[in-house]
């Protein structure tokens, strides 16, 4: 976390659940890893707080890429399709924004508060 005391303004439990969904995602796809790696990253940025979750799992489709933040869309056998949805209305209800990059060596969250 850069800096040390990085302060966002924001509604907690939102934040907190955004987070989970997200670690847990990165979590899940790096199950079967020889040296899984997920990664957390909190900074501020000219005036936004921009957090990045990464991980080194096996990504995600590129055909799947435009559809991961549509309600009931997912990729996974027994998912809903309601968590990377749910993370996209958390940001949009904060002003945010967020963006994903993925690719065969994983997966990279983005995600801008205005401050």
């Amino acid at each position: 976390m850069y800096p040390e005391q990085l302060i966002l303004n924001a509604d907690k439990s939102m934040v907190e659940q955004l987070l989970l969904n997200l670690l847990k995602n990165a979590k899940e796809a790096c199950e079967g890893m020889v040296a899984p790696k997920i990664e957390l990253r909190a900074e501020r940025i000219g005036s936004s707080v921009q957090i990045t979750v990464s991980d080194n799992g096996q990504g995600i489709a590129p055909e799947a890429l435009d559809k991961i933040f549509i309600p009931f869309y997912s990729t996974k056998a027994n998912g809903s399709g309601i968590g990377l949805s749910l993370c996209r209305q958390i940001v949009i209800r904060h002003r945010g924004k967020i963006s994903v990059q993925s690719d065969s060596q994983g997966s990279r969250f983005q995600i801008e508060f205005p401050d």
